[in-house]
């Protein structure tokens, strides 16, 4: 290491069950990976859900994407010239399901979008609340 050259920071990281999960100092946020999907939460206090809980989530997730890509491609038509399937994506978002037991898939990314995304709450396996906002 030089005089003036820093040493690089260390991403802070914790293993629960096999699940790596790490603080993205960028994006002030926990993120982690299962089953290929990411989650995150912008609160300090992670509520980490168990495996059964995660794959509830991801059951949900998989029951209610037909009714979310139906909502968006509604709502897309009212904006013109955006496309689905053009590159979008999802994180599952955890920072109320330790106090309310619900979560939120964010949509974003697609190469039309702009800096449009689209969240749904979800709640006792159906979506309790649909945002759109940029």
């Amino acid at each position: 290491m030089g005089l003036f050259s820093k040493a690089a920071k260390v991403t802070p990281k914790i293993t629960v069950d096999g699940i790596e999960i790490a603080f993205d100092p960028d994006h002030k946020w926990w993120e982690f990976t299962y089953r290929d999907h990411e989650f995150i939460t912008f609160q300090s206090h992670l509520h980490m859900p168990s495996r059964g809980e995660l794959d509830s989530i991801l059951s949900d997730v998989a029951a209610l994407k037909p009714e979310m890509t139906e909502r968006l491609a509604k709502g897309w038509k009212e904006w013109g010239d955006v496309k689905m399937y053009d590159g979008e994506s999802y994180n599952i978002n955890l920072e109320s399901f330790g106090s309310e037991g619900s979560f939120e898939v964010s949509w974003s990314g697609g190469a039309s979008w702009g800096d449009m995304g689209i969240d749904f709450r979800i709640k006792d396996h159906k979506i309790v609340n649909e945002s759109w906002g940029d």
